[in-house]
């Protein structure tokens, strides 16, 4: 309910906890890992959980690596990991993008190489115009493009190489095609980087092209229901003994609270013990904890 408090787990309330559950969502930022160093005890506290015959997946807004690349990601740190327990929201929006146009549908994106190739290995065909890609930079004012009047839709994620002539070329897609839509991969605006610091994310290509095109984009990742969709449908689950472990409230824990599970903070990512106090309505987690690791030391 709305007003209950957050419970904050001990080291000494976690096994108990452990057995409530049957399957563990977990978020991978902050919650199994800081960039390429695993969380401490992270990687033992999820053995911990499969020798106990739990189901473990992981759901992740990141939409700059294709699945594989976290897969050996997860492997290097020495976690198992199949690739059907892990729901990106770069695998997300190749799903909906095959779904909603048919095989072979055309696109322009505003990301990474992890997307594309996400969007590749569905049947997407990627549109990729020399005036963005080969031209060299214009002194005289924006690129002139032509667009190719047979995309779909654009789609916008962490984008490290973004430039005016992507952000052109995408609005007179959705301006000039009719029907053309603006497809998010997700909208988390900071992206945690190994320097400490805070970097524009996905939501910094999003908002310029809703923005310019007046289009709200569809949201594939956290908060929204989807990743949650693709699990239970592919995997399977109860979803009132099933836990979402997440740093962000408002991805993680607010996509656990709509998604109709249990909802658990950790502190080794983005949130503060002092927001996560604060945090109400659908933001407010169900639990609370210092680390995943914990469960390794409890088990102990």
């Amino acid at each position: 309910a709305e007003s209950t408090p957050t419970v904050w787990l001990g080291q000494e309330d976690l096994l108990s906890w452990i057995d409530r559950y049957d399957t563990f969502l977990f978020d991978c930022d902050g919650v199994v890992w800081l960039d390429n160093t695993p969380v401490p005890n992270a990687p033992e506290a999820l053995a911990f959980l499969r020798k106990k015959g739990k189901q473990v997946m992981f759901v992740s807004n990141n939409a700059t690596k294709h699945r594989s690349e976290f897969l050996s990601k997860f492997r290097n740190m020495g976690i198992q990991i199949d690739e059907g327990e892990l729901a990106t929201s770069a695998f997300g929006a190749a799903k909906y993008i095959a779904k909603e146009f048919g095989p072979g549908c055309k696109v322009f994106v505003c990301g990474s190489k992890g997307l594309e190739r996400e969007l590749e290995e569905v049947g997407v065909q990627i549109v990729r115009p020399d005036s963005v890609f080969q031209a060299l930079p214009s002194t005289a004012g924006p690129p002139l493009h032509k667009v190719d009047p047979e995309i779909k839709a654009v789609v916008a994620g962490a984008d490290w190489e973004l430039s005016h002539r992507k952000l052109g070329y995408g609005t007179l897609c959705l301006n000039t095609i009719p029907g053309c839509r603006l497809i998010a991969t997700n909208t988390d605006v900071l992206f945690p980087a190994a320097d400490g610091n805070f970097y524009p994310g996905a939501g910094a290509t999003v908002a310029p092209l809703e923005l310019c095109s007046g289009q709200k984009a569809t949201v594939i990742g956290k908060p929204g229901p989807m990743l949650l969709d693709i699990l239970v449908a592919t995997q399977g689950m109860d979803k009132s003994r099933t836990v979402m472990v997440g740093d962000r409230l408002d991805t993680d824990i607010q996509f656990g609270n709509e998604g109709g599970v249990q909802t658990a903070l950790v502190l080794t990512g983005v949130t503060h013990r002092d927001q996560a106090e604060a945090a109400a309505g659908p933001l407010r987690p169900t639990f609370a904890l210092p680390s995943l690791g914990d469960i390794a030391l409890a088990a102990r």
